[in-house]
């Protein structure tokens, strides 16, 4: 807002080794769009992580936001809406690229927001309080109704605990720092920790390397429609979970096999910087869930399997 530059968030780096230890606090990870809801005088401006005005999308935030904080205020939360009893991002999707308020409304959609930290309170800059006292004046400074809820917090977690999250369809855990203040940008303080499912999938090809990349950028995947049968479909990309050693090593073996066309029968291929070869490969990808596309989520390479047959990699439910 105009005199105020406007507030950036603290962003969670993703830990693909769950602990847990005293002196870390854990939360519900959402799958929705982060939101940082300032309230000044009688006005509330929700800002995206990217730091775009995206006030009109939720109108029902705003007004939640105005009614739950009595003066000056800088919320961190996340705007979600439900698929059934979990976030989803899908889901939401229209709400963010609505035009208007109005438009906004009209949408069948209902949006919440689940605040869990907070930045400022009545003109008082708390980003360098602990974790713990923000939590503390937050519940201080927030009525929850409407559209707005406080997200919860554990003080102890263990691997039942993630198993359990995962279980009811959740994304995962955030765990933070309980003594760490809140640093904008990437933080370790803040750690993701993913639901992750395993997947075998047939390698069909692999994408030109940007940058300082070296030997590829991402490997294409695929799965048969059945055992043994000849539809092969097209799965997505998989870009992260390389090493440059294996970078080098999968490049050698992908030239190896190259072929001019496509071995999918069916899916929306890509067609810029693409490389196809012989279905004769099979990775091993860690993933958080399939798309209503058919594609996988969050996907990360774990390594080859020499011990699975190409022609019976399918689909697992």
């Amino acid at each position: 807002m105009p005199g105020h530059p406007r507030p950036e968030p603290a962003l969670a780096t993703l830990c693909h080794d769950p602990f847990f230890e005293d002196g870390w606090l854990y939360e519900r990870k959402l799958d929705g769009m982060r939101v940082l809801a300032e309230r000044r005088g009688a006005g509330t401006t929700l800002w995206s992580r990217s730091g775009r005005d995206v006030s009109e999308s939720f109108p029902e935030v705003v007004e939640a936001v105005t009614a739950a904080t009595d003066g000056d205020v800088v919320l961190d939360g996340e705007v979600v809406a439900f698929d059934g009893p979990r976030t989803s991002f899908e889901r939401l999707q229209p709400r963010i690229h609505a035009r208007g308020a109005s438009a906004a409304r009209a949408r069948a959609t209902p949006v919440f927001y689940y605040v869990f930290d907070v930045l400022s309170v009545a003109g008082d800059d708390v980003r360098r309080r602990p974790l713990t006292e923000r939590k503390r004046r937050l519940r201080a400074a927030v009525r929850p109704g409407g559209a707005l809820r406080m997200t919860p917090h554990r003080v102890r977690a263990d691997a039942a605990v993630l198993g359990d999250a995962c279980a009811r369809g959740w994304e995962g855990l955030i765990a933070k720092r309980a003594d760490s203040r809140y640093e904008t940008g990437r933080t370790k303080a803040w750690l993701k920790f993913k639901c992750e499912a395993g997947q075998e999938l047939v390698v069909v090809g692999w994408t030109d390397p940007e940058g300082s990349r070296s030997g590829l950028g991402a490997l294409l995947l695929g799965y048969h429609d059945q055992p043994g049968g000849d539809a092969l479909v097209y799965a997505g990309k998989v870009g992260t979970g390389f090493s440059e050693t294996v970078l080098r090593d999968l490049r050698e073996r992908l030239d190896a096999l190259a072929v001019a066309s496509s071995p999918c029968t069916r899916g929306k291929l890509p067609t810029a910087g693409v490389h196809w070869v012989r279905p004769e490969l099979v990775a091993q990808l860690a993933f958080t869930e399939w798309t209503s596309a058919g594609q996988l989520r969050h996907p990360r390479f774990l390594g080859l399997r020499t011990d699975k047959d190409p022609a019976d990699v399918v689909r697992e439910a």
